[in-house]
């Protein structure tokens, strides 16, 4: 009979990971109500967003070499904790642009260890049958998250003006940090002393040279790179091409989120009984199959939305799979692998969505032909992946905790 599935560990996790995620999202549909406070024009109140990447991103791979030493616990305490001090910074400097630029780094700096201790909290509590499911709901409190927080943030700044919108994000983070200091118990059993850079960096060496890494996290560079992608193509697609207001846009975009839903359910409920490596085989066919439709597809708003819907089951199968077998052989270092895995994460998506910007990405076929091509990459990927893990489980090298 298999063990009862301990709830609070995730929902702690998906508590924790929505910092990040509410952090970007809350403050979109602010930005012009800023740039019309400060007179500033749209490239300068986005920087808004790039000083918390900036301080985001990075940090990562602070973070989970320390919680793997220290502890899970003090570290995220902390490091959510710089981010209330950069939030309390943007409301009391409120009426001064740069203090807000300030704050938000601040902020960012700190929302840095939410994605990396989720995941390697998680990594922590669950043992191999169990992670594939805790992963499977982290990631749709990571996707879900993004679509859902513009709609709240549009309400605050709509009804409350865009301060408020600082002080809304501050009241979560903070009672998330009381629930947190209270409740989240550590999961890292055995400490050591911090570890020196070189020890660091040799760490994050044979990561990026480990052919296992590379393709069960560049899984999810591609996944996530899609989403980002995706939220820059389809507004315009929709709004410009299409003709939609912001207004009816908003609620189409509520649909793909529960695409994410789906894409979980069918990988909670398929992954038991087909294991993990014929569900990632899966979600490149989809992301294929979303891709020609995208392409041949008329260009109404039901059809574009069929194709990101699709785009992002996909997405809600392979994630979960993908970053459970990503951890399972790192369980000592899961805060280091989470860091890295997570921060390439961030910048592949990022140079990857201004890279094809500049080319002129704009059309729904468009992105139809890159998800056609992001299905070849994704299912070679699976398949090294897991001719890796079999050569080490061939070498007994591959030491991951068992059904």
């Amino acid at each position: 009979m298999p063990d009862k599935f301990p709830i609070r560990p995730v929902l702690l996790a998906c508590l924790i990971v929505s910092i990040g995620q509410l952090s970007v999202g809350l403050l979109f549909p602010a930005l012009p109500s800023i740039a019309q406070n400060f007179s500033l024009n749209a490239e300068q109140v986005q920087r808004l967003i790039s000083y918390y990447l900036l301080g985001f991103g990075p940090s990562q791979l602070f973070y989970g070499p320390l919680s793997d030493a220290i502890g899970r616990k003090p570290v995220l305490l902390t490091g959510i904790a710089i981010s209330i001090v950069g939030l309390a910074l943007t409301v009391w400097g409120g009426d001064t642009f740069a203090l807000l630029l300030w704050g938000r780094f601040l902020q960012g700096l700190g929302a840095g260890c939410c994605s990396v201790l989720s995941r390697a909290s998680l990594r922590d509590s669950y043992s191999y049958q169990h992670l594939a499911l805790a992963m499977t709901w982290l990631g749709i409190v990571a996707s879900f998250s993004p679509i859902i927080a513009p709609v709240i943030g549009g309400f605050v700044n709509h009804h409350f003006g865009w301060l408020a919108v600082f002080v809304v994000m501050l009241s979560y983070i903070g009672l998330v940090w009381m629930i947190l200091a209270v409740s989240f118990k550590e999961t890292v059993n055995t400490k050591s002393h911090v570890p020196p850079m070189k020890t660091v960096l040799s760490d994050y060496k044979k990561l990026i040279t480990s052919s296992y890494f590379i393709s069960f996290s560049g899984i999810g560079w591609l996944n996530y790179s899609m989403v980002v992608v995706a939220i820059s193509v389809i507004p315009f697609v929709m709004q410009v091409q299409i003709g939609m207001t912001s207004d009816q846009y908003a609620m189409w975009a509520l649909i793909p989120a529960f695409g994410l839903l789906l894409g979980g359910t069918i990988c909670n409920k398929l992954r038991p009984r087909f294991g993990s490596e014929n569900m990632l085989k899966v979600a490149p066919c989809l992301h294929a199959l979303a891709g020609i439709w995208l392409i041949v597809a008329p260009l109404t708003p039901a059809a574009i939305i069929a194709g990101q819907f699709l785009m992002v089951v996909a997405n809600g199968i392979a994630f979960p799979c993908a970053q459970s077998q990503l951890l399972l052989p790192f369980k000592n270092k899961a805060g280091t692998t989470a860091a890295l895995g997570g921060a390439m994460q961030m910048v592949t998506a990022s140079l990857l969505s201004m890279f094809l910007m500049m080319l002129g990405m704009s059309k729904a076929w468009h992105l139809g032909l890159l998800l056609v091509c992001v299905g070849i990459l994704g299912s070679g990927l699976v398949r090294a992946g897991f001719s890796e893990k079999n050569r080490l489980d061939d070498e007994g090298n591959f030491q991951q905790d068992r059904p």
